[in-house]
């Protein structure tokens, strides 16, 4: 219920559509990591239509010749302000889940 009031309160001309956040860059505060906004953006969303998770990708090797990529998923609870093109997170990396593909 916490988000709905936030979100309930944002003037209308705040107000953004997830196919917009899809482009923003993501940067972690607490790692000073800048997220590959190249990729889309992910959101996990529960059954009551809470945004959960944000899943990013990030490339493992600048140098790969493989082109492995690894994800990240990161608590929405993790997100501090949301920009004109950013998201910015303060995520402690015990929070944030990695996974190659």
């Amino acid at each position: 219920m916490k988000d709905f009031e936030y979100y309930e309160k944002k003037p209308e001309s705040q107000l953004r559509n997830l196919s917009e956040l899809e482009r923003y860059e993501i940067f972690n505060l607490e790692s000073a990591e800048k997220y590959d906004s190249a990729q889309n953006i992910d959101f996990i969303i529960d059954e009551e239509g809470y945004l959960k998770f944000l899943v990013v990708g990030i490339s493992a090797s600048k140098f790969s010749f493989f082109g492995s990529k690894e994800y990240v998923e990161i608590p929405w609870e993790c997100v501090t302000k949301v920009g004109t093109n950013v998201i910015v997170i303060s995520a402690e990396e015990g929070k944030i889940k990695r996974a190659r593909a």
